[in-house]
């Protein structure tokens, strides 16, 4: 039986709500007690540990979310593709970790961040019991969200009462490992007692090939933004990577909680198209398409019009160079939000992967040499690391839609006046911000009062144009009024 959508998208909603103040908090107080170099030798060991990461995880969230929402029902195909994709993930798990090792010691072994590379190493193995993609295919956002809530509080506890200095960023690691640990082993034992295991009857070869290009596929970023922080901290140093990470950071934030829209229709959306239902899928896909760019496009511009300010506010004075990072961010923001709907919602859930995969590494590659292009130039650094990165990633925008348009006939307008206009409305924030910032207001009343005003003009222009995203979220929450009041 089919969930509520729109309970799911509550939950949703309300975890990447949690997500967004929690780390707003935390990672405020972690980069200004342990500084721009200390974070950034663990966010540089991360770096590194990200790509062992995905091999280690192989695919599976992404391939194991489609392909358990559609055979869901059938209690006998869910166990047995459970317990193929459990036993892929441990050869993927323990042989990741002893590349890491590997590498470690004959890379980085006279290096402060060897004994953090050690530490990741382990997460490699707790990989094994990452399994949350079961939980979002039976679309159990409700234990997700209650689980993660619970575990983050419980890391927020310690991260205060152990972090007190800059020499503590071992400790800060390590508390990020026991967090993943403690939430991946929960998920597992939830999991187990619903789901038989069942050896007898495993399938890891037909697996092989579609898991191989969704690794290629999900993980983009290695040619990305992964890329750019392996090479911050190899041609610069680890301060540069920490500018870079917070800003990213920071759009991660934003961006965790608008892609909830996404993230929770893609089960459904393969239902549909599983079942040959095209109507219903273009149908929700348009739907969610037009919320979501009521939401990316205020917050992608938003994000641009604070963010010299918004860096100083979260990591202190010390990362007042990440200022114009988290400019070019907020608009790479925007290509990012677009090609998760085309390569999620659409590319993906139509089983193209093959196609996805090969666009995907044309503009990878065009990235990484932008990057050798940056560095001949003698230009390489935080911000136009992720402004080529932006270019190429809006190229693979380009190209994934051409594709949607010509080869999968899918019904779908990416430019239509019914999402660009949000973009439009959106840019009201820049002469809204140049006005403001005449006035003689500190860092931090500035900060609000830009937020406050330009939220309320954004709405403002939604209400006057009796928007459709407008009216139907106050709709839904009239309804909600309604029934409480009965």
């Amino acid at each position: 039986m089919q969930k509520s959508l729109a309970k799911n998208i509550f939950y949703k909603v309300i975890l990447n709500i949690f997500n967004l103040i929690l780390p707003i908090i935390v990672g405020s107080y972690a980069y200004r007690t342990l500084g721009d170099t200390s974070i950034g030798k663990v966010q540089f060991s991360e770096s590194i540990y990200n790509f062992f990461f995905i091999f280690a995880v192989f695919g599976i969230y992404q391939y194991g979310l489609r392909e358990m929402s559609r055979i869901r029902d059938d209690k006998e195909k869910v166990s047995q593709f459970f317990t193929s994709m459990l036993s892929i993930s441990i050869i993927t798990s323990i042989v990741s970790l002893i590349g890491l090792l590997v590498f470690a010691y004959f890379g980085y072994s006279d290096n402060d961040i060897y004994p953090i590379l050690i530490l990741y190493g382990t997460n490699l193995f707790f990989n094994i019991f990452y399994v949350e993609w079961v939980n979002e295919a039976n679309e159990d956002y409700d234990f997700i969200t209650i689980k993660t809530v619970i575990i983050r509080l419980i890391y927020v506890v310690f991260l205060f009462l152990l972090i007190k200095g800059s020499d503590d960023y071992f400790q800060y690691a390590l508390l990020l490992i026991l967090s993943t640990f403690l939430n991946n082993i929960v998920s597992f034992i939830y999991v187990k007692r619903r789901i038989k295991l069942n050896f007898k009857a495993i399938t890891i070869k037909e697996h092989l090939k579609p898991l191989i290009i969704v690794v290629i596929f999900s993980n983009a970023n290695i040619l990305f933004t992964q890329l750019d922080r392996f090479m911050l901290g190899e041609t610069i140093n680890t301060a540069a990577v920490s500018y870079y990470v917070l800003a990213q950071n920071m759009m991660g934030i934003i961006n965790a909680l608008i892609i909830s829209v996404i993230q929770v229709t893609i089960p459904r959306l393969s239902y549909f198209s599983g079942n040959d239902d095209d109507e219903s899928y273009i149908a929700l896909l348009k739907n969610i398409s037009r919320v979501y760019f009521a939401f990316l496009f205020p917050a992608s511009i938003g994000m641009l019009v604070v963010s010299d300010i918004t860096v100083i506010i979260y990591g202190g004075r010390s990362f007042e160079p990440a200022g114009i990072v988290l400019a070019v961010f907020a608009i790479y923001m925007i290509s990012l939000g677009t090609e998760s709907i085309l390569s999620n919602q659409i590319i993906y859930v139509k089983k193209k992967e093959n196609i996805l995969v090969r666009l995907i590494f044309i503009c990878g590659i065009l990235n990484v040499g932008f990057n050798f292009l940056l560095l001949y130039l003698d230009i390489f650094s935080p911000a136009t690391a992720i402004f080529t990165t932006a270019i190429a990633n809006y190229l693979l925008v380009l190209l994934e839609y051409y594709y949607i348009r010509k080869h999968l006939k899918v019904k779908y307008t990416l430019f239509s006046f019914g999402n660009v206009k949000y973009l439009l409305y959106s840019l009201i924030f820049l002469p809204i911000t140049y006005v403001i910032r005449l006035l003689d207001l500190n860092t931090f009343v500035l900060f609000v009062v830009l937020i406050v005003v330009n939220i309320g003009a954004y709405a403002l222009i939604l209400f006057f144009t009796k928007d459709e995203v407008y009216l139907l979220i106050s709709r839904k929450l009239k309804e909600k009024l309604l029934r409480k009041t009965h």
